[in-house]
């Protein structure tokens, strides 16, 4: 058998493992139950991936993310790997092809849901195969208690039954020591051994800000600075505002959400990381797969929902091991903002019942019948037909895709693509033989800059309205121009698809996970409330806040968060310190309270609360367009 380091230096190319990696891989080879807690960034993969390519069989993985066992299983391929991963949606001779492959082809590595392991189907071919390893990735799921709970993860019992002395390797990267506990008992995990990595990120500095221009706030951070910054985001609307905001301002910024096709989002990846641009403004969709370790700054404009999906955002930054900082920006409006976000918005059961019945309806499924039955879904036009609540209702599919019982593949918001190909004049003229053309495409023109230069997202459903035309018709029209080889078009009519996992049975399907649904709520407020009290704790170390929420226990303050900054201010006699530096600088030039900002390395309401002060006393004044000087 060869050695660990062989396979990583030949499929790699590393030469070193990172921390407790190896220790991982060992304990893997000797057939024993393992725990890998490893944090965002740690190569958890590496961990499971190298002892299954040298050990005889098969490597089944267990993952809850599509898209992050597609990154992965294409990541095994290019590097001479045979892996495949079940999709969904696909019909049942291409699911017993893909089987068969993984029994018979000499394949190392199966990616499957854990809704995938309730199909009988399924449940047969493992039987066949000759499993060496079984990978929970993302393995807080099974916890109720977890972040990210999913009753599915309980079918993974199944694969322990059918191959009872395969070892087990449950991989997380958030997980709390309850979480961990619970993780273990619900995998049924004989005598695993723990390996974790420290929480304490030393090369990474913790702030948080209340602040009432963000947008300056970020300008002062990333002016001038060439190395790359995220800035997060709830929307994708906000993303594309900000992201054209910053450049505007001088910041090189591009965007990243979900409703973009995957040859845009590789591509503006792609920019990013060369470092064409610098800062990439992105909703959660962005994470998978980045792979960059030179990021100084993560910011953060919204509150998040949980400390979990904050700190694993925030920690990548610096992977590369140099000075970064993670930045949370918030304003008191915030606070109600994410309450609204992410509790009062949660949906009852009774809203997930009338949601179920509604969706089942809306696509004519009987009774009895659509599991793993595949449609294409318009979630505004379904929202606008039943008169449902957007935000309830995405929050019901999202727990309904959560506790295995649908798979939504969002795309909300997606537009068709569309940019002319031929010069103004070559256009009017054809405007002037077909009236049609004309109608459509000068409607296009008046709404859309630069459709010549770049292909330009466009609402079909918007045009329509403005010419009172059947959707239809105007999309007829643009196939019409396209084929005419007048414009380039990426048709997309639909901004989603919605997979049946289970049949149809209505108030049997949701009645055993009734407890589960009515508990998110609650789940959702108590995760927000400790967010609140990380942000609102100007008193505790910003480091020891987070290493105390996952049962970590550091000895020492950070001394370069936020809290620790402003308290080392505190106890030196700082505001006096801070008019000494305010006055120097002002007697040479009157300066603006955001000059002084930019200027002075102090805490914003610590520079706002001398010039108080110092105006106060007397010292200093303010002249007609609200630049302070020295009397």
């Amino acid at each position: 058998m060869k050695e660990p380091i062989d396979i990583l230096r030949k499929y790699w190319r590393h030469d070193t493992f990172r921390p407790q990696q190896e220790a991982i891989i060992h304990n893997i080879l000797r057939g024993k139950d393992t725990v890998a807690l490893l944090p965002t960034g740690g190569g958890k993969s590496i961990c499971f991936q190298i002892p299954s390519l040298l050990l005889e069989g098969i490597c089944i993985v267990i993952s809850p993310l599509v898209a992050l066992m597609a990154d992965q299983v294409k990541s095994l391929n290019e590097k001479g790997i045979k892996a495949l991963q079940i999709p969904g949606g696909i019909p049942f001779s291409e699911l017993s092809t893909l089987l068969d492959n993984a029994c018979y082809g000499d394949y190392k590595f199966l990616y499957l849901s854990p809704e995938r392991l309730q199909q009988e189907v399924v449940q047969n071919a493992l039987q066949r195969m000759t499993v060496n390893l079984v990978a929970v990735d993302e393995a807080h799921c099974i916890s109720q208690w977890g972040n990210d709970f999913r009753p599915a993860y309980h079918n993974i019992k199944v694969i322990r039954e059918i191959h009872p002395k395969v070892p087990f390797a449950a991989l997380t990267a958030t997980a709390t020591q309850k979480v961990l506990e619970d993780t273990m008992v619900q995998l049924q995990l004989e005598e695993p051994k723990v390996f974790r990595n420290s929480f304490v990120r030393e090369n990474l500095s913790f702030h948080v800000w209340s602040v009432a221009d963000k947008e300056y706030r970020i300008q002062q951070l990333l002016e001038g600075q060439e190395e790359s910054s995220i800035i997060y985001v709830r929307s994708r609307s906000l993303s594309e505002k900000m992201a054209a905001r910053l450049h505007h301002l001088g910041i090189p910024s591009t965007f990243f959400h979900g409703g973009l096709s995957t040859e845009e989002k590789n591509k503006r990846l792609a920019s990013w990381k060369r470092g064409t641009v610098s800062t990439m403004v992105a909703t959660n969709a962005f994470g998978m797969g980045i792979d960059h370790g030179a990021v100084r700054h993560v910011i953060h404009v919204q509150l998040p929902e949980s400390l979990e999906s904050y700190f694993q955002e925030a920690g990548r930054a610096g992977r590369d091991g140099n000075p970064s900082q993670a930045i949370l920006l918030y304003t008191e409006e915030d606070k109600g903002l994410a309450k609204r976000q992410f509790v009062d918005s949660q949906p009852t059961f009774e809203d997930v019942k009338k949601l179920y019945r509604t969706l089942n309806n809306y696509f004519q499924i009987p009774y009895g019948e659509g599991g793993f039955s595949v449609h294409e879904f318009n979630f505004t036009q379904f929202c606008h037909t039943y008169k449902l609540h957007p935000t309830t209702t995405f929050h019901g599919m999202n727990l309904l895709d959560r506790l295995g019982i649908l798979r939504l593949q969002k795309e909300f918001g997606r537009k068709s693509i569309v940019k002319f190909l031929v010069s103004s004049e070559v256009l009017l003229n054809e405007f002037e033989n077909q009236v049609s053309f004309a109608i459509v495409g000068k409607t296009i023109l008046r709404m859309y800059g630069g459709v010549f230069n770049t292909p330009t997202p466009l609402n079909i459903n918007l045009v329509a309205k403005k010419l009172s035309m059947p959707k239809a018709n105007v999309i007829a029209v643009l196939q019409e121009m396209a084929e005419k080889d007048l414009l380039e078009l990426q048709l997309f009519e639909t901004d989603a698809s919605i997979t049946f996992l289970v049949p149809r049975e209505d108030d049997r399907t949701l009645n055993p996970l009734k407890k589960e649904i009515e508990a998110q709520k609650d789940r959702k407020a108590s995760q927000l409330e400790t967010v609140l009290k990380y942000v609102e704790n100007n008193s505790e170390c910003l480091q020891l806040q987070m290493t105390a929420y996952f049962g970590e226990v550091a000895s020492e303050p950070c001394g370069h968060c936020s809290v620790c900054l402003e308290n080392t201010t505190k106890n030196s006699d700082s505001l006096a310190y801070i008019a000494s530096e305010i006055l120097a600088l002002i007697k040479e030039t009157p300066h603006d309270s955001r000059s002084l900002i930019k200027n002075l390395n102090f805490a914003e309401k610590d520079i706002l609360e001398t010039l108080s002060m110092l105006l106060d006393a007397g010292k200093i004044q303010l002249n007609a367009v609200s630049q302070y000087f020295c009397k």
